[in-house]
């Protein structure tokens, strides 16, 4: 399984230079910034497990979900197995992100025609999680964070695998608030396995100044203000799915003080 990490990787398509000017922006209408907005997270990632060649039968796909907005965050992790070894024990691995090696999460068996169905449920609310449904483990919550996952005989071999970061199908929605007590501001990024649109709005900056957005640490981006101290950067992802490994958001001013932050997902 693949553990190497993208986090540093990540930038817009127009890295290096600066996207919009600032004549751009001033003869452009921008939304008005409301501050202390209800963060929202919505993930759903379908992925088809691929198979290793130990088993040629087996195939398993995986629906894999979060919903969190205020006080409410349900997940949901359905993984449906066929083709296996019949009546047959096998191992749940999976790996997070920032870990470097699998862990087992679970152990399940077949049925008689070599079938298998987990389906793993949390609900933020406290309410049950409905009758066949398991709790999710911790080392899957949450489930917006594994990275990888695999299905292993009892030697921890592996039989089928699944890059969660390389989506068959994504749908990706976050929503937050990274004002402060002088800039109001907002962060909307909205993604599927093909694009990735990613917008930041903000009110109360310097004038005609150039600013500095830094995704994870990585190489900054140059974006300027208008005469009003407003600021947008609206733009695609240059690789769709690294938004899947985004962990944080900085504005620097030019002398690379933060002015805005904000932690993904």
């Amino acid at each position: 399984m693949n553990t190497s990490s993208k986090h540093s990787k990540i930038s817009l398509l127009f890295t290096g230079t600066v996207a919009l000017t600032a004549v751009t922006l001033a003869s452009t209408p921008m939304a008005t910034v409301h501050k202390r907005g209800t963060d929202i997270l919505h993930y759903f990632n379908h992925k088809l497990m691929s198979n290793t060649g130990l088993e040629s039968a087996a195939s398993a796909r995986i629906d894999s979900r979060q919903n969190k907005q205020g006080n409410a965050n349900n997940q949901n992790l359905d993984i449906i197995v066929k083709g296996l070894g019949t009546n047959a024990p096998y191992l749940l691995l999976a790996l997070r992100d920032g870990d470097t090696n699998v862990t087992k999460v679970a152990e399940f068996s077949t049925d008689k025609k070599g079938r298998a169905a987990l389906h793993f449920r949390h609900l933020g609310n406290g309410k049950s999680i409905g009758r066949g449904k398991l709790p999710l483990p911790d080392l899957l919550n949450p489930v917006s964070l594994v990275r990888e996952l695999a299905i292993c005989n009892t030697d921890t071999q592996a039989v089928l695998t699944a890059d969660m970061v390389m989506p068959d199908r994504l749908e990706y929605l976050i929503k937050r608030d990274p004002s402060t007590n002088s800039v109001v501001a907002s962060l909307r990024i909205k993604a599927n396995q093909k694009q990735t649109q990613f917008r930041l709005q903000a009110a109360g900056l310097s004038p005609a100044n150039n600013y500095l957005l830094v995704l994870n640490g990585g190489e900054p981006q140059a974006y300027p203000t208008d005469f009003k101290g407003r600021l947008l950067i609206n733009s695609p992802m240059a690789t769709p799915t690294d938004i899947l490994d985004l962990r944080s958001v900085v504005l620097w001013d030019s002398a690379s003080n933060s002015v805005l932050s904000a932690t993904l997902p």
